[in-house]
């Protein structure tokens, strides 16, 4: 386990924790549990990249809200019922090779078009498979040609 850090601004030792959060965008504003080294005498905290992909996960959940798109864990969650590896769902989907990835994990948001793709696979999952299945009978038929 890692020593604990000094606060910066009292020098007394930081203590590992989970406290709430407050991120605001559009005027929207959502609440979640922040990890990190807080210090309770100042205020001050320090967060390590880990910590922070709660803080980023949580902003990319709120702008595809205010925005109206799948969030990332909609993305994952859709996919995930649909049986898909974030390979295949860029195969059928498109968006390139890694699109499903930098959706889940916010790097990239959602389009409109996706979302609605997204939605539409999701009540009607067996269109999916028959997707899948055309995309493979043109990769077999262009890998004989």
């Amino acid at each position: 386990m890692a020593e604990a850090p000094c606060c910066p601004e009292t020098g007394q030792p930081m203590v590992r924790s989970v406290r709430p959060l407050t991120i605001t965008y559009k005027g929207r504003k959502r609440t979640f549990d922040m990890p990190g080294w807080y210090c309770d005498a100042s205020g001050e905290s320090i967060h390590d990249r880990a910590d922070m992909r709660a803080s980023d996960r949580a902003l990319a959940d709120l702008k595809a809200e205010v925005e109206g798109v799948v969030s990332p864990s909609e993305v994952a969650r859709v996919r995930k019922r649909l049986g898909l590896s974030q390979a295949r769902a860029s195969q059928i989907f498109g968006g390139g090779p890694r699109a499903f990835q930098k959706y889940e994990s916010g790097e990239v948001r959602a389009t409109r078009t996706m979302t609605v793709a997204l939605r539409l696979a999701e009540r009607h999952p067996a269109e999916v498979v028959q997707m899948a299945a055309e995309l493979d009978a043109v990769e077999r038929g262009s890998q004989q040609a």
